[in-house]
């Protein structure tokens, strides 16, 4: 049972600066892994960059390589094939048409060797490494199958060159060789090039998103900063702090899961406030009573006789005041209940003939349920005689009141009704707190207002409920709702 909050809470908001330890700070971490993290993906994804371009580079070559050769390859089917010329001076024919309408792609050597020697190029320019006095200019003049296998040489002032060789043979003789060759440097060049522009945005990049990840970080981090801060200043004399809720996501919802918490904490301690005030009240009343006759006790023996009657009655209100106490706080445990099945027709007859001992009323039985429940005896049985002392408080002899039950699907229901003074709408949900009472009560009892509370926690325990429908000058309805198998939801959370 919780009181209605009687302060409201007040939102701050703070603002939080650098607190010793700041290398340990959840901020500073935070920002020292990310800077981490991105520069290690930074400093990885460079050359893995720069090596598939050059990985593309060199594939783009071999495919030029082949290329070239089938082109060459071509123009060596289609060209007309005559005896009266010797295979060298055909070879000569076709590498003068070939070379001398061919234009080579960028970077791109095609040689034509007859005899194994150095005969024409296109570009007329070569590079000393394949030129025509070069070893390996020789060496692959001496080709004499068809190599279509790209090659690679090692130059100190070009690079990789990539080479393929392809002998014309005419005849059933190899008449000349044409050589093809590609100078990859201008292109790793390039790629080079293209890589440092790469660089510089990067660079640019990472310390932009420092920058925006230390605001970023700081501003993700605020709402734990704000509940430090409100922490800080929360004492068992002030409990209205909260969080100033911004945005949703996880961090909006742990400020708002702090404030439902201090909610929670400061209704409990003013519950317990309000508690320990009210409970010292009721007991303050009787133990000066008990006192102040004690003290004036004198020999007389009728004298003595009624003041020890009268202290036993104020005994016995405190032990009922003090046992209504213990049972609130037994509520919420799993041995408050023993539970057994019940006869709701047979167990709604026992209800009513010891409700009728209670006062002089009207009292009227009503409809009984049908079937089995499965509940506590005893604590039902309190809970209906509750609402019936606190109806015969709140009625005349002349008034009636009406007792009942029925049975639906999954629960059965037990009402008090009366036709008494009613209570306002202000007070129906306050009469069920401790020690509460209606504020046009005329009651004749002298209670300690727990009654229709203790009501309230045998339904909750028995996970039911308990509803009131009252007028004012028109009388009240409490109708006790709990499920028949009540058993099952104790066993459940027992085994959990």
């Amino acid at each position: 049972m919780q009181l209605p909050q009687t302060k409201v809470g007040k939102s701050i908001k703070t603002t939080s600066g650098f607190s010793q330890g700041f290398f340990w700070e959840a901020r500073t971490r935070i920002f020292f892994w990310y800077i981490l993290l991105t520069s290690l993906l930074v400093g990885l994804s460079i050359p893995i960059f720069t090596r598939l371009v050059f990985i593309q580079v060199d594939e783009r070559v071999r495919e030029d390589l082949g290329e070239e050769l089938e082109s060459f390859q071509k123009f060596v089917d289609s060209a007309n094939s005559s005896t009266e010329i010797t295979p060298q001076e055909k070879a000569a024919d076709i590498f003068n048409q070939f070379l001398r309408y061919k234009v080579p792609a960028d970077k791109t050597f095609l040689i034509g060797t007859i005899n194994g020697q150095f005969y024409r190029s296109s570009p007329i320019g070569l590079p000393q490494v394949i030129n025509r006095d070069s070893q390996l200019l020789h060496r692959l003049a001496q080709t004499e199958k068809p190599n279509r296998q790209e090659n690679i040489v090692k130059d100190k002032q070009f690079g990789d060159l990539f080479y393929k060789s392809e002998p014309i043979v005419i005849n059933g003789q190899v008449a000349g060789v044409l050589i093809v060759v590609q100078i990859t440097d201008g292109e790793r060049e390039e790629v080079l090039a293209a890589v440092k522009i790469v660089i510089q945005v990067l660079v640019v990049a990472f310390i932009l998103g420092v920058i925006l990840a230390w605001v970023a970080v700081g501003r993700v981090l605020k709402p734990i900063r704000n509940l430090m801060n409100t922490a800080r200043l929360i004492s068992d004399n002030d409990l209205s702090q909260r969080i100033q809720i911004q945005g949703h996501g996880e961090m909006g919802e742990l400020a708002a899961t702090f404030n439902r918490m201090m909610d929670r904490l400061e209704a409990s301690f003013i519950t317990q406030r309000e508690f320990i005030n009210n409970a010292g009240h009721e007991l303050r009343t009787p133990i000066t009573i008990i006192r102040g006759h004690l003290e004036l006790l004198e020999d007389d023996p009728q004298e003595r006789a009624e003041t020890i009657a009268l202290v036993l009655d104020e005994l016995d209100r405190m032990t009922r005041f003090v046992e209504d106490l213990i049972l609130l706080t037994k509520v919420e445990k799993q041995e408050f209940l023993q539970l057994e099945t019940i006869d709701v027709e047979k167990f709604t007859d026992e209800l009513y003939s010891k409700a009728q001992a209670l006062a002089d009323r009207h009292w009227q039985l009503e409809t009984k349920g049908s079937g089995t429940l499965i509940a506590d005896r005893q604590k039902i049985t309190q809970a209906i005689m509750n609402l019936a002392v606190n109806a015969t408080q709140h009625t005349s002899e002349t008034d009636t009141i009406t007792l009942g039950s029925s049975s639906s699907q999954d629960h059965a229901h037990f009402w008090v009704s009366d036709t008494g003074t009613g209570i306002a709408l202000a007070d129906q949900k306050r009469i069920f707190q401790r020690f509460a009472r209606a504020a046009n009560s005329r009651r004749s009892s002298n209670g300690a207002g727990l009654g229709l509370s203790i009501v309230q926690a045998i339904a909750q325990s028995h996970r039911g409920k308990i509803e009131l429908y009252s007028q004012l000058g028109m009388g009240s309805s409490f109708t006790l709702t709990v499920p028949l198998k009540t058993v099952l939801a104790v066993d459940e959370n027992t085994e959990s």
